[in-house]
């Protein structure tokens, strides 16, 4: 396969240039790659009946259950979106449990279709879910209400269509439910507008039955689009606040403060994890540790040049909280325990001067490449350092070397400080717009710590004490991937995979 690679590839990505393939190094007894047991082991579980939409995750002391919307693969002819749980009780091997809430097959029902919502548990033990009833068709007085059911073990629901309510208007939704232990009651925040602006408004509750309006929580202080999905939970000595942008830029925000009744809210300078490739992510404390859950956008027609759409795999990052209250992501350490066995893959230069001491590659030149044999599609982590002698010129990761429309890239993009994902050919980035992308905080001789998580479709380049970015990519597995650079005065070491 690799024959291929050499003929066809490496004279687009680098034309004019000749082709000089390494000898097959020692492999220093590694195993060979796509040979480790991985007993069940997911990074970007989905769903059996369909894409996992916005994820409500909940930890009961055991188990991290992540309720989603399942938009699934054989679509009703009525109604649509029930609730679904995917449980895990070590992060890397999950229990399809299935719909747990469904939806009502009547198009007069409020229920003809679920919305996000939230799990609490009350003193007695008894579980409670509230979600938005959603009904489109013009036969219930608003679209959406805020809708209640109970439960003894979080699989099993009764719901309580008495217990709704309605905001008073349409575009009322997602709620998410504290107890509040200073005052002694129930909190719920719900998305909805006020005065032509996305705020979350405040009710509360004594009995988790009957909700009273409070106020508005929150007003967008950022545009006007809405706060989906909200958050609102202590860490630390911090309370912090996420909701997702309903907008031109899809990501999942969030604000912080060390004292909620200040009403005041620090907006960090960079206010977001992952980039427009993960959405409608919820916060939930697990223990001592705080946990980011969304879901990885499948792409319009299911091909690489389409644009991110509704629903995909779960996605899941750690949160780790700096001194200053800011949060940064990380991999869940569970999946960087369990892909621990180190593989070998065989590396690929076009110029045997970028081949230094130690396992360092220098790239320097016009066009230098140093490519990997195909990408397994099984889970796979892998590590290096990067370090920029300077800022100049073009430098990226390309996946999909084999594919006939081309290589796909992200790009460190030095020069405008961020990290990009483009669904185009090195060649044409210069003409396209990134498809997702997060900030790049990096200085000259920086080294960056780099962790790639793959799976399938999926992937999360995380910077180490930065940010993640995380895309899908039809065209990765079973390809040819690696590293890229024109004009740019970049090294890589330290590189390491793992099944």
């Amino acid at each position: 396969m690799f024959k291929k690679l050499l003929v066809v590839v490496l004279p687009l990505l680098l034309a004019g240039c000749h082709t000089v393939v390494t000898p097959s190094e020692d492999t220093n007894g590694l195993k060979d790659k796509g040979t480790v047991e991985q007993n069940g082991l997911q990074l970007f579980p989905r769903s059996n009946d369909g894409d996992i939409g916005d994820v409500m995750p909940y930890f009961d002391g055991e188990y991290m259950n992540y309720f989603y919307l399942l938009n699934e693969d054989q679509q009703s002819m009525v109604g649509f979106h029930p609730w679904s749980l995917l449980r895990t009780k070590d992060y890397v091997t999950y229990e399809d449990v299935g719909v747990v809430i469904p939806y009502e097959k009547d198009a007069g029902s409020q229920d003809l279709a679920l919305g996000t919502g939230s799990v609490i548990k009350d003193k007695n033990g008894l579980y409670h879910a509230y979600y938005t009833g959603y009904n489109g068709t013009g036969n219930t007085p608003y679209f959406e209400k805020i809708q209640h059911a109970t439960s003894s073990d979080l699989i099993n629901w009764t719901k309580h269509p008495e217990h709704g309510f309605y905001g008073g208007h349409n575009d009322f939704r997602d709620p998410y439910v504290l107890y509040m232990e200073e005052t002694n009651n129930y909190w719920m925040l719900i998305t909805t507008r006020h005065n032509n602006v996305g705020v979350l408004k405040l009710y509360t509750s004594t009995d988790l039955i009957t909700w009273n309006y409070d106020r508005v929580f929150f007003t967008n202080d950022a545009g006007s689009y809405n706060l989906e999905c909200p958050t609102l939970i202590k860490f630390g000595n911090y309370w912090y606040l996420s909701y997702s942008e309903q907008g031109a830029f899809r990501v999942t925000h969030y604000r912080y403060t060390n004292n909620l009744s200040s009403g005041v809210w620090q907006k960090p300078v960079d206010d977001y994890f992952d980039g427009v490739g993960v959405y409608a992510a919820r916060l939930e404390k697990a223990d001592d540790r705080l946990i980011y859950a969304g879901w990885q956008a499948v792409k319009q027609f299911d091909y690489d040049g389409g644009d991110f759409d509704w629903g995909g795999n779960l996605a899941v990052h750690e949160l780790i909280q700096l001194s200053n209250g800011e949060l940064r992501p990380c991999p869940m350490r569970e999946v960087v325990e369990a892909l621990n066995t180190e593989v070998h893959y065989e590396k690929h230069v076009n110029n045997e001067a970028i081949i230094k001491e130690d396992g360092e590659f220098s790239f320097s030149g016009q066009s230098d490449s140093l490519l990997f044999d195909e990408l397994l599609e099984r889970p796979t982590r892998m590590t290096f350092s990067l370090t920029a002698r300077s800022l100049n010129g073009t430098f990226a990761m390309t996946f999909g070397g084999n594919n006939e429309s081309g290589p796909l890239n992200i790009l460190f993009d030095f020069n405008h400080d961020r990290l990009s994902f483009y669904n185009v050919a090195l060649a044409d980035i210069k003409n396209a717009m990134p498809q997702a992308y997060v900030p790049l905080h990096v200085m000259t001789r920086q080294t960056l710590t780099v962790t790639v998580l793959s799976e399938g479709e999926c992937l999360s380049l995380y910077i180490a004490d930065q940010f993640v970015l995380s895309v899908r990519m039809y065209a990765k597995t079973n390809n040819a991937f690696g590293f890229v650079g024109e004009g740019a005065d970049v090294t890589i070491k330290n590189i390491h995979f793992y099944e």
